[in-house]
């Protein structure tokens, strides 16, 4: 079971103002805002529209897992929704789907794929992004998820997998476990913040069954547009990594 049980759902509160959004844990207890106070009494009720003590207006709605994803605590830097959304769509991963990630880092990019796969294994040797990616493992309600706190260069034990991502330093020294732990037919991602660790990572698979089948680097540019305007945001999110999409044949 992947998704939260009915007991354990999660509710967002949204300020009906200025859009201000609250996650709320525990419908037991009242829940104190800048605007009022929420009683339990009526986050366990069936209106959409309540109001604080203050006779503030807040949407209450269940908390989907983007809402959990902007409350998830920041160790390592994280992967950003735009890259994790092409890895999803580049390898077709659904229900079905059994993955390896490395490393966890803050959790992002094995927990989004966690959502949607059948289960998910992650590989992290850093103490400290352990313990924040077992804090977010627990916000999410994701149950789907294996972590080990176990090295990815000395070995992957899961077999016939669908897709094993990689986003660590020397992704080269895992080539041969991700070559006998793959399906035929999966995906290998790789992402990395340079060219040059690029460049070594992709003639390590040399010799091995891996078509490379993308390299790609993914800019994301929002715009203002209203009754007046039409353009682009003046700061545009660009440069997070590049991404070698790569399968076993």
């Amino acid at each position: 079971m992947a998704k939260d049980s009915k007991k354990d759902q999660k509710k967002i509160l949204i300020e009906a103002n200025n859009g201000k959004k609250y996650l709320v844990k525990d419908l037991a207890e009242n829940y104190h805002t800048s605007f009022g106070i929420i009683s339990s009494k009526d986050l366990k009720g069936k209106n959409s529209r309540i109001k604080s003590s203050t006779g503030k207006t807040f949407l209450l709605l269940d908390a989907t897992f983007p809402d959990l994803w902007e409350q998830f605590q920041r160790g390592p830097q994280i992967m950003l929704q735009k890259d994790i959304g092409l890895i999803m769509a580049k390898t077709g991963i659904n229900k079905d789907s059994e993955i390896v990630d490395a490393g966890g880092g803050s959790g992002s990019l094995c927990l989004s794929l966690a959502n949607i796969c059948k289960k998910i294994t992650v590989y992290e040797t850093h103490p400290e992004h352990h313990k924040v990616v077992q804090k977010n493992i627990v916000l999410s309600g994701l149950t789907n998820v294996t972590l080990k706190h176990d090295d990815i260069y000395k070995g992957i034990k899961e077999k016939e997998l669908d897709l094993i991502t990689l986003d660590l330093p020397e992704p080269w020294q895992v080539i041969k476990h991700a070559e006998k732990s793959l399906k035929d037919g999966g995906y290998l991602v790789i992402y990395l913040p340079n060219l040059t660790q690029m460049q070594k990572s992709l003639a390590s698979l040399k010799g091995a069954p891996f078509k490379v089948l993308d390299i790609i680097e993914l800019l994301e540019r929002k715009w203002a547009i209203n009754e007046q305007i039409m353009r682009p945001e003046f700061q545009m999110l660009g440069h997070t990594g590049f991404m070698a999409f790569c399968r076993k044949l």
